[in-house]
């Protein structure tokens, strides 16, 4: 999910949350800020998998180098 969605579902929920009982504007509440955290968490781990995919290529030329020195 991307942030344009995230925003659209606060405009939403904004124009509903008048005509909602108190029960549902709060499970409302309480979903977007759990989506807003795992966009966060989303992104971290995103992050943290490129870096480690970068290190894997590293380590890999690494290893055939040495390797190749070993012949």
């Amino acid at each position: 999910m991307n942030e344009a969605k995230l925003n659209e579902y606060i405009r939403r929920k904004a124009e509903i949350l008048p005509t909602a009982d108190e029960a549902a504007s709060t499970l409302v509440a309480e979903l977007l800020a759990e989506m807003e955290q795992l966009m966060k968490d989303n992104e971290r781990l995103r992050k943290s998998l490129h870096a480690a995919g970068k290190g894997k290529s590293r380590a890999g030329m690494s290893t055939k180098l040495k390797d190749a020195l070993y012949e």
